[in-house]
């Protein structure tokens, strides 16, 4: 009898961590440079692990 092969799919591991969230506003608010809202996360010792954000604010 031969085993079944392994299908990898999704997420093979995920828990959660402790980090801080920080939203602000970017940008001056002109065509250009538009305002727009970033959310950065940081470990609790104060290295940014990411950023996200949005194009531009509605």
């Amino acid at each position: 009898m031969t085993e079944p092969k392994a299908i990898a799919k999704g997420c093979i591991s995920a828990k959660i961590e402790q980090v801080i969230v920080t939203k602000a506003l970017r940008g001056i608010g002109t065509e250009d440079d538009k305002y727009r809202e970033v959310t950065q996360y940081w470990s609790l010792d104060g290295k940014m692990l990411a950023e996200n954000f949005v194009n531009e604010m509605r």
